[in-house]
């Protein structure tokens, strides 16, 4: 199996849960070069996904995994601004937030997200959902081709 370079673009606002998910995408690294940017609220977000000021040459992520209850700029709204960009829409977001609320989800589907993922209570559950990721995402599908 050839080894891959995917990378993903975390939103995710509290430190010790982006530490969390950075310890399990790296601890997850036997077929995958997992090349990670955190960004820390929604406004950061599209600062870099958007390439704005000190984000100018920032690499475009292949995958992004959104928190939804984000200072500044809500994962909603980043999910609207991201898929009303040309650029932008295809690529794959997945909201992984700790609400169930049947709003939120409806919402990010109704916004176009590829997946809704409520964050699991422990590191078990995060391994699983980055198993997942790199199941589907990496191996299984394909993802789209960056566009200049």
């Amino acid at each position: 199996m050839t080894r891959k370079s995917i990378r993903v673009m975390v939103v995710e606002d509290n430190e010790a849960t982006a530490y969390l998910i950075k310890r399990a995408f790296l601890e997850r690294r036997e077929r995958v070069d997992w090349d990670l940017c955190f960004a820390k609220d929604g406004q950061e977000a599209l600062d870099c996904l958007f390439r704005k000021g000190r984000y100018a040459d920032a690499a475009v992520p292949d995958f992004i995994l959104l928190d939804w209850n984000l200072p500044k700029v809500s994962g909603k709204e980043v999910l609207r601004l991201l898929k009303s960009d040309e650029n932008l829409r295809t690529l794959p977001v997945l909201v992984f937030s700790a609400s169930e609320a049947h709003e939120d989800i409806h919402a990010a589907y109704d916004g176009h997200a590829n997946g809704y993922v409520p964050k699991p209570a422990d590191m078990d559950g995060l391994y699983a959902v980055i198993d997942s990721i790199e199941s589907f995402w990496v191996h299984t599908a394909h993802l789209p081709r960056k566009r200049q």
